[in-house]
């Protein structure tokens, strides 16, 4: 995690009060404060709270593995048809 990430507990209270009207939405510093709370618990909804570099490194070989089966299927389509019309 980055040093000027928040973390979810941070998010929700800033989220809270930022609904409950008690920070001012005008001051374009506090809106990004809020904007970027909303951020980090839209993210933590959608993909979990914790944020390992150990999930993060098994979705990266998940997808590598993905596109080089794709690629191999694409690979197997191709190369005999070009081997058939070369020769």
């Amino acid at each position: 995690m980055r040093k000027d990430d928040l973390t979810v507990e941070e998010a929700t209270a800033i989220a809270e009060h930022a609904r409950s009207g008690s920070l001012p939405l005008d001051d374009p510093e506090v809106r990004k404060v809020v904007d970027q709370a909303n951020r980090v618990l839209v993210r933590a909804q959608m993909w979990g709270e914790d944020r390992s570099p150990k999930l993060r490194r098994r979705r990266r070989w998940i997808a590598v593995g993905g596109l080089l089966v794709v690629a191999a299927w694409v690979a197997g389509l191709i190369l005999p048809l070009v081997w058939h019309l070369t020769h």
